[in-house]
């Protein structure tokens, strides 16, 4: 009986849950994405995602993994248009 090829591990830092900040500028900037963008498909505010860039403020491990898993698929984030606050 012919042995099945095992699927190759992904890479080891696919799972890291931190990133600093020059890594979260290289990984928008792969995926095409402005500050504001980013901070937009990651669902907090211009200003956080600027934070994020300069290291004011610590990036959550799930958009951290988000980010890395739409670096390694290839895949193309689709951002959301900026709408006015409904308040």
């Amino acid at each position: 009986m012919p042995r099945r090829k095992k699927k190759p591990e992904p890479p080891s830092y696919l799972y890291q849950r931190s990133m600093t900040p020059d890594a979260f500028r290289h990984a928008i900037k792969l995926l095409g994405m402005s500050q504001i963008a980013a901070g937009r498909f990651l669902g907090v505010s211009g200003r956080t995602a600027r934070r994020y860039c300069m290291g004011d403020a610590v990036i959550s491990p799930a958009e951290v993994l988000l980010l890395r898993s739409l670096i390694y698929h290839g895949e193309t984030p689709v951002v959301p248009r900026w709408t006015p606050d409904q308040n």
